[in-house]
């Protein structure tokens, strides 16, 4: 008797075979296709089980090289991988153009107002209140700051960098035109510092998405943008002055800074999109460990910071009894200094740490001030001074960025930034004015004006100090 279950069971198997065949024929015929419509030339036979298995690893393999490639630049906002070259050099090359023409101008703001004072280009105007003109300029810069991040989240990085070069420009141009003291007030204070800091906190947070290992380094060499910018336009502002008056200088220089910035335009280019929605401005970096203490230094420093750059050209003249001219040269001294020890001192904090790093710049800046300026009644001091001032005073303008990006991430840096230069404005916008009234207040004295510029980055370095210890409690620790 025939066992009806096992033909039955037979049936299905081989209907089962039958089926499973088709499918395969029908995955192998798909896979032809589409490697053909890739004009992928790989052979493969429908009976050769290697040649499918090779095409699925191949598949396999490509999709996990692509999804990797794409994760390197960006996932879920973080970047996880570096070029540390590349394209991120030619990003560093603009930033080093915009720090030339954005601190370059507010820099010799010295040499304006020496050239204002004898000139009595507006009678019966102190020296007092012209100071204000650069105070305005550099407050305003980083008054600018907080509103980068929240700018580009609405407009794109790259448009607000337009909106920064053209205001910055007109407000050199405009100043030209200047009748009053407060119109420089107005264009070569407040509109050149606002547009020049939508510029600059753009392009230096660009510049950290390229870097990590060697970011000091590239700080160093973008920040050195502004110490050239010093070197080179002391002598030649006092040029163009002498030569063609100071309005001309001013149109000169302002189609200057439109022209070289849009030249490098195109290398700001950021790596990371912002998101389009989010608060106006990010608050969450304030539960950062270290963030309070970096917004207190930030904020104390800048009250001395630029008060030895503004106040040297009157000093040589009134206290060492040389020309202008010789006033201009201390600062182009003092520039080409700062500029050469920002990309050293950039090196320095890869090598020995940033937060250590930041920390001495500071301090020694501060005792520079109190040690050597006053004690300099002649020349060749006051050259001394300029030298270790230049050496140690711009570890605050390369190296503190980078800590911050230490202390938030990358990811938060233009936010970050923007929040700690703002607390600069208060300290820019007063330090100078400040000294200038103690010197009168003295009867033409600059002994408590010269130890107000010393003590403020001293007190700011205690409070890196307390950054660098959140880190590590180890004395000789690299952080």
């Amino acid at each position: 008797m025939i066992d009806t279950s096992s033909l039955e069971t037979a049936a299905d198997d081989h209907a089962s075979l039958h089926s499973n065949g088709a499918q395969k024929e029908e995955i192998v015929i798909e896979q032809l296709n589409n490697t053909h419509n890739n004009n992928n030339n790989t052979i493969i036979n429908p009976n050769d089980n290697r040649s499918q298995s090779t095409l699925d690893v191949s598949k396999a393999e490509k999709a996990e090289k692509t999804e990797m490639t794409s994760s390197k630049v960006e996932s879920g906002g973080k970047i996880l991988d570096y070029p540390e070259g590349g394209f991120g050099w030619l990003v560093v090359l603009a930033s080093f153009v915009v720090n030339f023409w954005t601190f370059g101008p507010n820099i010799v703001w010295g040499v304006h107002q020496e050239y204002h004072i004898k000139a009595e280009t507006f009678p019966g105007v102190d020296a007092a209140q012209l100071s204000w003109v650069g105070s305005i300029g550099t407050a305003a810069m980083f008054i600018s700051g907080p509103f980068v991040a929240p700018m580009t989240r609405f407009l794109g990085l790259r448009a607000v960098v337009a909106i920064g070069i053209f205001v910055c420009s007109a407000g050199l141009i405009a100043a030209s035109f200047a009748t009053e003291l407060w119109h420089l007030y107005i264009s070569q204070g407040f509109l050149f510092g606002a547009g020049g800091g939508l510029v600059f906190f753009s392009s230096i947070s660009v510049t950290a998405q390229y870097f990590e290992k060697r970011r000091g380094l590239a700080n160093g060499i973008a920040v050195a943008g502004s110490g050239i910018g010093g070197l080179a336009l002391a002598p030649l502002v006092r040029e163009l002055i002498t030569k063609v008056g100071f309005r001309w200088c001013l149109r000169i220089t302002g189609f200057a800074v439109l022209g070289f910035m849009i030249a490098i335009f195109a290398f700001i280019r950021p790596r990371v999109k912002s998101a389009k929605r989010g608060p106006i401005f990010d608050l969450s970096v304030f539960s950062a460990p270290g963030f309070k203490p970096l917004l207190f230094s930030a904020f104390i420093v800048t009250f001395g910071y630029m008060v030895p750059i503004f106040l040297m050209p009157t000093y040589v003249v009134q206290v060492i009894g040389e020309s202008a001219d010789r006033g201009a040269t201390l600062i182009s001294v003092f520039s080409g200094i700062n500029a050469v020890s920002r990309i050293c001192l950039g090196v320095a904090a890869d090598k020995l740490g940033r937060t250590n790093t930041l920390f001495t710049c500071c301090f020694l800046a501060g005792v520079s001030c109190m040690a050597i300026w006053s004690a300099s009644t002649n020349m060749t001091t006051l050259t001394v001074f300029m030298v270790c001032y230049g050496l140690f005073g711009g570890g605050f303008i390369s190296i503190f960025p980078v800590v911050v990006a230490q202390v938030v991430g990358v990811e938060r840096l233009s936010g970050a930034l923007g929040l700690l230069y703002f607390g600069n404005v208060v300290g820019n916008l007063l330090g100078a004015p400040i000294a200038s009234a103690i010197i009168t207040a003295q009867g033409g004295k600059y002994s408590g004006a010269i130890i107000f510029a010393g003590i403020t980055p001293v007190i700011a370095a205690l409070f890196i100090l307390g950054v660098r210890f959140q880190y590590t409690k180890k004395i000789f620790a690299i952080a």
